[in-house]
């Protein structure tokens, strides 16, 4: 009787033994799942605003259309993917790396790009407005029609962009380099310009009225053309028209 109750006894514990640890690696393996670092692969039109997805890397994913709204990418690696016409108003790119991703037409107002990394990003005809961009590198970006009206872009790099029609109305551009830029038909209307490098751009069709500190501005090997809002105090050698011509046509 005694040995018949002791092998029950010990049947129901090795049954409890295995139910929690069946339980526990489940759980782990859940966690596991839950915490795995990946948004990546094709997901057009995805809703993952608010989402953490800090310090991961998500390269040559697609995300068209896609909503990031609010989401934490900061940090992250993101190489190459496919964020045209997605929304990503006051999402945290701060220190990624977006290198060769493509937002044209993306709503990115209020986005922090500080410190970020897009270079040869497309960002043709995207809605940055007040976005934070300080210090961030967009050497060889384009950044054609792009609204980037109230930016806070201390120290950003445009080095080699293409600036055609963009416009940097009422920006903070304090130290901003555009030294080799395309900027044909650009506007920088009420923007700070103090301390920024325009070396070798040939400026055409620019609106730079209402801006400040140009006079503190790197011009070496510039020049305007014809059609130029430049403030009074501020002499640049003009453009010849075969060069104006030949850089309105790359437009």
């Amino acid at each position: 009787m005694f040995s018949t109750k002791r092998s029950i006894l010990l049947a129901i514990s090795v049954a409890i033994t295995s139910l929690m640890s069946g339980a526990a690696q489940a759980q782990d393996k859940s966690m596991r799942v839950s915490w795995a670092p990946s948004y990546g692969g094709s997901c057009e039109g995805c809703d993952l605003r608010g989402r953490n997805m800090s310090g991961w890397d998500i390269s040559n994913a697609n995300y068209p259309k896609a909503d990031i709204s609010s989401a934490l990418l900061r940090g992250t690696r993101a190489h190459n993917v496919n964020f045209s016409s997605a929304t990503a108003k006051g999402t945290d790119f701060r220190q990624a790396v977006l290198d060769g991703s493509g937002f044209s037409e993306a709503r990115m107002s209020g986005a922090r790009f500080d410190r970020a990394s897009l270079i040869n990003c497309n960002l043709t005809s995207a809605n940055m407005t007040g976005a934070r961009l300080r210090r961030a590198k967009l050497n060889g970006a384009t950044v054609k029609g792009t609204n980037l009206s109230d930016t806070y872009a201390a120290g950003a790099d445009f080095s080699g962009a293409n600036l055609s029609v963009a416009i940097f109305d009422k920006a903070d551009l304090k130290g901003a380099h555009f030294s080799n830029a395309v900027i044909v038909g650009t506007s920088f209307k009420g923007a700070n310009l103090v301390g920024a490098n325009f070396s070798k751009v040939q400026l055409v069709d620019v609106d730079f009225s209402g801006a400040t500190g140009l006079e503190s501005a790197t011009f070496d090997g510039a020049c305007i053309g014809s059609l130029d809002l430049v403030p009074k105090g501020i002499s640049l050698e003009a453009c010849s028209a075969r060069e104006e011509t030949q850089i309105v046509s790359t437009r």
